[in-house]
């Protein structure tokens, strides 16, 4: 049934019958077509820091999946902290376990939530002067006008069976992927493994495609205190609740860690403390490592020692034409 709604849903936005608000400022959106993890989160984090050294004042705006509030909320000012700490002291419950993440990675950019993006910007400038807006996860929130539109697709996962929901795990049919203004493939091992995922995606020509791989560089611990990575074959217990939790297993190891216990929850799973029982008792004295993103899910204290693998972004190609497409779109040109 989704496909033909959001065949319709498109085609009824598109011939003005249902309209998009526009905000006063371009709007840039990152997402996907499938329902679960492309990598959306550490993309935007790469946006957003590449564009505010680059000398942009932007804001992300997200819907804070997940939350148990309503309406426009501020995870973060952008004022040198978030209202999250490393842990969630901002509430992941309160804004989304992604914004949360993002407020504390991203110090000095503004992140709101909103079920209406629209009005999340409007509130954002109501106190804050920004250049340029990223929706995170945006491809299909129709309602608000983009000036861009980047499409993330897993060079792992590709369009799976390549049917909608619940057949499969497709939020649109895949020729919508037309729609896009550029496409990254994303977890790619290789720049081979990437471009060999392109023949299955319906994507038009000479729009920008770049490939990405998203690699560990650092641990995090309970304070916000990064630490290097241990040499390899250091033991540890690991868990997480993505919604690819063996693609976070396989990372650990291909970081040199020996995961000697793994235990895997659902996606935006809330921890309660028999779930750290459980964790804890796996351990039996290992060092525990989870992802950051599980890090702002957890609450208060936890009985066993805990840090977070610190990921981030790498361009394997297609930067080039992409970030000048980028730039292009929020009116900033080559000269930026």
């Amino acid at each position: 049934m989704i496909g033909p709604i959001a065949r319709c849903r498109r085609t009824l936005y598109r011939v003005g019958v249902l309209r998009s608000s526009s905000l006063p400022r371009p709007v840039v959106s990152v997402g996907n077509l499938t329902a679960g993890g492309s990598g959306k989160t550490p993309h935007v984090q790469f946006l957003a820091g590449w564009l505010s050294e680059h000398g942009v004042r932007v804001a992300i705006l997200s819907r804070g999946y997940g939350r148990k509030t309503r309406g426009v909320l501020w995870a973060s000012r952008g004022q040198g902290k978030g209202t999250a700490g490393p842990r969630g002291d901002a509430e992941a419950d309160r804004v989304g376990d992604e914004p949360a993440l993002l407020a504390s990675t991203l110090p000095g950019v503004p992140v709101l939530v909103g079920e209406s993006r629209f009005a999340a910007g409007t509130e954002c400038l109501r106190s804050i002067e920004v250049d340029a807006f990223l929706l995170d996860d945006g491809y299909q929130h129709l309602s608000l006008r983009r000036d861009m539109d980047i499409l993330l697709v897993d060079a792992v996962r590709g369009l799976g069976n390549r049917r909608t929901l619940p057949f499969g795990p497709l939020r649109e049919p895949t020729d919508h992927a037309r729609f896009a203004d550029a496409l990254v493939v994303t977890r790619c091992e290789n720049l081979e493994h990437g471009r060999a995922t392109i023949p299955s995606i319906p994507f038009p020509p000479g729009r920008p495609v770049a490939y990405t791989r998203i690699h560990s560089y650092a641990l995090v611990d309970m304070g916000g205190e990064e630490i290097p990575l241990p040499p390899g074959g250091k033991e540890v217990v690991a868990f997480s609740g993505i919604a690819q939790n063996d693609q976070f297993e396989n990372l650990l190891r291909a970081s040199g860690f020996v995961v000697r216990s793994f235990l895997g929850f659902r996606d935006h799973h809330p921890y309660r403390p028999d779930d750290l029982e459980r964790i804890r008792a796996a351990a039996d004295g290992l060092p525990v490592v989870t992802t950051e993103k599980d890090m702002v899910r957890l609450p208060g204290e936890v009985p066993f020692p805990l840090s977070a693998l610190r990921v981030k972004v790498e361009f394997l190609s297609g930067w080039e034409d992409l970030s000048r497409l980028l730039l292009e779109r929020i009116g900033l040109g080559e000269g930026r």
